[in-house]
């Protein structure tokens, strides 16, 4: 061999041969710096992220805030541009001892806070029998007698009432004299009245009495003479059974029977209407949605006729095409009218956003309703007559998305909402804006580049409650905004120009950023189609440099959730500090790793094109998205290791992850899986099933919808069941359970290892007893495990032997 072909020789070895030293182990300090940026431990250590407003009458607010020492309560007035402390905490502290001697050295928080003879009043909590009412400008108490209703009860719009529920019935109680009465008769076991049905997914631990609810899915009537809610008959489901392996107490295991259809059982949760004419003749009236229509369990109700005799509601049949309906609900005959009709072949949804509130408003002084479709292929609102379902105008358009319904101010007649996209550049950054119910273009209230978080609450299937935002008088809406490396600012802001009137509060992130926070950076990539956008998350690790680092000097670990219901990779500060799922992406960067979160195609926040590319094939289009877009950031970024790429996540992101490493064996290397939906034909269906959100109402051949043998598959979920794959194994994967995840059911996964065994591959399986769905929140365990399998088999270090990560904290309540 020549000289040359010597050099060249020795040149081809050294480029095939390892780039960058690896570290031959992590330490424990190496782990507890990654520890001090784990989620749940920087969880409330951004100060002053965000606030909630209390409107009084007047026009003035209060909120609390984080303060040096404890919680502060502020009181501002938009017309005086003021912002003070609510009261002077030790003077208050010591007009509450004067009244009670024993009271608490700290100052409680305000049960409510209301102008009262021209005088503006706290109460506070005293004893069983009194709470104090307290003047806040003289600083003043006096005893008045308790009527603070039970945490598990429902109180009325005037406060002098409130319902509850005994023996499956509702009872009412004047909390002046105490007096009760049932106001049902006819709840049982499994049908009752404001009962937590099973299908909540919450069964174990309200079985186990650690789960309390006041009345679920009731309703007050806005003048507090009528409950409206909504009633579910599980009587003819079939037990599903959860078996606690380590129970608590005793060594027998624990069988926990609850109520869960699966897909293609013939019996199936049915959901009814009923209103209660509390102060007439106490009439219960059953209102029945029409054949094979249920309603929609994450709408609730949109809203009363001005008589308070009528609710406006939502019901779906989730068939082909699917179809949701607004109905008028007649509460003295309980007959139903359709106002209006949606269709889509894919998915109809009154927000883009499953766990939003609805983008739907009724307005029974003009008698319209302000309505969310994705009618025209992009999430708009539009304006409809609600006596006859006539379309009276759009109220937008374009090629952007509708977030949410901020409010409506029936007397200017103008709506307020966010919307992603209508500005040039990131589509996911939320803007704030209003528009004419009588015509015109949107106007831009919120000219900062940055992710304007105006939230407003959570579905109903999440049980929120509504936030307004907006001021009575509609003149004034509380704004938060922030950017991945801006701390959030709070502010009152016009409505009317969206000028600033008020800062209220800006972020303090020195905890944050003491803890070894670093702020992820956001990237546009292209989709596997090469044409599409997408955009992502990236957390790099400490020192990271574009120009220093060495050609596979960094791992890559692809943060995967990839559910249709949910946005995943975080454009403003909060988001990204302690996220919501998964966690650990500042923790895996702390250890080395360059971890990456995409919002792929399939996912909303976008089109319903966009959105609909996960009809059907679910994670599929995701996963070759993620697996172009990395390469796009690979050859973007230098050092990141393509040869050494994972992958994990949770609840659909464990379905995702562990479908990742089965689909494309040859890209992901190394997946944890925790909680992981792995097929459909053995998850829960019904109301909250996921066939409408996935591929629709079951089909098992000539459009059967009830399961023919035991082990039949539908033959349109068929395709996404994990365990087809399994024979594609090549790398190291590890699936988390626990044993009483109503969320994701743990047969799910033991069915998966089935199929894995019976091809003869290895894999880690991690059983965490007496768990439920929020393992990956709550389990340290579970998360020193994910650390250390990444460590070990992606990176090729030794983790520290023996690690304890300390379980997250237990938050205080607040107060002086």
């Amino acid at each position: 061999m020549s000289r040359y072909g010597i050099w060249v020789a020795a040149l081809l070895c050294a480029a095939v041969g390892p780039a960058w030293a690896q570290p031959a182990s992590l330490s424990a300090q190496d782990y507890a710096r990654a520890e001090k940026v784990l989620d749940y431990n920087l969880k409330g250590q951004l100060k002053n992220a965000e606030i909630v407003p209390h409107w009084l009458a007047d026009g003035r607010l209060w909120y609390r805030r984080d303060g040096e020492h404890g919680a502060q309560y502020m009181l501002v007035d938009p017309a005086a541009r003021s912002r003070e402390p609510l009261f002077d905490p030790a003077r208050m502290r010591e007009a509450i001892r004067a009244v009670l001697p024993a009271a608490a050295e700290r100052v409680p928080e305000p049960l409510s806070v209301a102008v009262e003879a021209g005088v503006l009043r706290a109460r506070f909590a005293g004893d069983a029998t009194q709470q104090l009412s307290c003047d806040v400008v003289a600083h003043q108490c006096r005893a008045i007698a308790a009527n603070t209703p039970d945490p598990l009860w429902l109180p009325s719009p005037d406060g002098r009432r409130a319902v509850f529920v005994r023996d499956y019935n509702l009872w009412l109680r004047d909390l002046d004299s105490g007096r009760e009465r049932a106001l049902t008769q006819d709840g049982e076991a499994y049908y009752g009245y404001g009962v937590l049905p099973d299908l909540a997914l919450h069964a174990v631990p309200s079985r186990q009495g650690r789960w309390k609810v006041p009345p679920f899915a009731v309703n007050w009537s806005p003048d507090g003479k009528r409950l409206f809610g909504s009633r579910f008959d599980e009587r003819k489901v079939q037990p599903y059974p959860m078996l606690a392996m380590a129970p608590e107490r005793g060594h027998r295991p624990e069988l926990y029977n609850i109520r869960l259809s699966l897909f293609g059982d013939a019996e199936q949760t049915r959901a009814e209407w009923f209103s209660v004419d509390v102060d007439g003749a106490g009439k219960v009236q059953r209102i029945v949605a029409p054949e094979g229509w249920s309603p929609v369990i994450e709408a609730d109700i949109f809203g009363w006729s001005a008589d308070n005799r009528r609710v406006y509601a939502s019901i779906a049949n989730y068939d082909r095409p699917a179809r949701m309906r607004l109905v008028e609900l007649d509460l003295d005959t309980g007959r139903s009218r359709e106002v209006l009709e949606e269709q889509s072949a894919t998915r109809v949804q009154v927000n883009d956003f499953l766990y939003n509130r609805a983008a739907v408003r009724v307005l029974n002084r003009s008698d319209q309703v302000v309505w969310f479709s994705e009618r025209d292929g992009w999430g708009h609102l539009y304006l409809h007559d609600l006596r006859d379902g006539r379309l009276i105008r759009r109220l937008t358009s374009g090629e952007w998305l509708v977030r949410d319904l901020i409010g409506v101010d029936e007397t200017r007649r103008v709506a307020y909402f966010t919307a992603g996209g209508r500005e040039a550049g990131d589509p996911y950054l939320r803007r704030l804006y209003r528009v004419s119910l009588d015509g015109g273009e949107p106007v831009l209230l919120t000219p900062e580049v940055a992710d304007h978080a105006l939230e407003v609450g959570a579905s109903a299937i999440l049980g929120g409650d509504g936030i307004d935002l907006l001021s009575p008088s509609g003149d004034y809406v509380i704004d938060n905004f922030s950017t991945l490396d801006t701390a959030p600012r709070t502010v009152l802001r016009s409505t009317r120009d969206g000028a600033i009137v008020l800062e209220l509060e800006r972020a303090d992130t020195s905890k944050v950023i003491a803890a070894g926070w670093r702020a992820p950076q956001r990237v546009a990539l292209k989709a596997a189609d090469g044409r599409t956008d997408l955009y992502a998350t990236v957390y790099f690790p400490p020192g990271y440099s574009a120009k220093t680092a060495q050609p596979g000097q960094y791992p890559v670990i692809d943060a995967f959730y990839g559910g249709p219901q949910v946005t995943n990779a975080p454009v403003g500060m909060a988001e990204a500090v302690s996220a919501t799922n998964p966690i650990s992406r500042s923790s895996l960067a702390a250890l080395g790793f360059v971890v990456v979160t995409i919002d792929g195609r399939g996912t909303p926040g976008r089109s319903q094109a966009f959105h609909d590319v996960s009809f059907g094939a679910f994670a599929d289009p995701q996963i070759d998205d993620h697996v172009a877009a990395i390469g796009e950031l690979a050859r973007r970024y230098r050092g990141l290791d393509l040869q050494r790429v994972g992958v994990y996540g949770h609840s659909f992101g464990g379905y995702s992850s562990a479908r990742a490493i089965l689909r494309r064996p040859e890209f992901y290397k190394v997946a944890v899986s925790s909680a992981g939906s792995h097929n459909y034909q053995g998850m829960y269906s019904s109301l909250n099933g996921m066939e409408r959100l996935l591929a629709g109402r079951v089909d098992y051949g000539n459009g059967r919808t009830v399961r023919p043998t035991p082990e039949a598959i539908p033959e349109n979920y068929r395709g996404l069941d994990n365990a087809t794959l399994a024979q594609n194994l090549r790398g190291k994967l590890m699936l988390v359970y626990g044993d009483l995840d109503e969320n994701a059911l743990p047969a799910v996964t033991a069915q998966l290892s089935e199929a894995l065994i019976r091809n003869n591959k290895d894999f880690d399986l991690l059983y965490l007893p007496n768990q439920n769905h929020e393992l990956f929140r709550n389990d340290a365990y579970y998360t020193r495990r994910m650390w250390d399998y990444f460590v070990e088999h992606l990176m090729g270090a030794k983790p520290p032997v023996g690690y304890k990560l300390a379980p997250p904290p237990k938050r205080g309540g607040g107060g002086y």
